[in-house]
């Protein structure tokens, strides 16, 4: 399958007001980064999916990340101003579509500890590895839709 670009596709710019819209047609005029206004840039929604379901997003990457910087569930849904059963539901969901744990956990309080205080969390290998990946797919996805947003900017003005 070949490259999608303005150049291949069946679509014409009609002007709406002063911004152009595509509409279907049989005949060809490309639109450049010169129909939009300056400062208009390309952003995506990344997911890792298991079986047809997400996974992990950006909002679990960054649950994670906490959770491994923190080592503590409540001190992560705290920073993040999530509530503890929201982050410990995302946790449950990920582990059940994964088929495997994603944290260990240290039961908290007095009686279950030599020392005084709360439980911990922390990621297991597996949750390493993920939030690895995923921050570095979203690391080469932002370099390369910047680096698409800078060298058509410069091609069209």
């Amino acid at each position: 399958m070949g490259v999608i670009s303005p150049n291949n596709l069946d679509f014409q710019p009609i002007p709406v007001g002063n911004q152009k819209l595509l509409t279907k047609k049989n005949t060809l005029s490309p639109p450049t980064m010169t129909t939009h206004k300056r400062g208009l840039h390309y952003s995506f929604r990344l997911y890792l999916n298991s079986k047809g379901k997400r996974v992990l997003g950006k909002g679990g990457a960054q649950i994670l990340s906490a959770i491994d910087r923190l080592g503590s569930i409540s001190a992560t849904a705290r920073e993040l101003h999530m509530s503890y059963r929201f982050v410990w539901n995302y946790i449950s969901r990920m582990e059940e579509r994964l088929g495997k744990s994603v944290l260990v956990t240290h039961r908290g309080g007095t009686r279950h500890r030599r020392s005084k205080g709360g439980g911990g969390a922390e990621l297991t290998r597996l949750a390493k590895s993920i939030l690895k990946d995923y921050t570095a797919t979203e690391g080469r996805l932002k370099k390369s839709l910047s680096s698409a947003s800078r060298s058509s900017r410069a091609a069209h003005g």
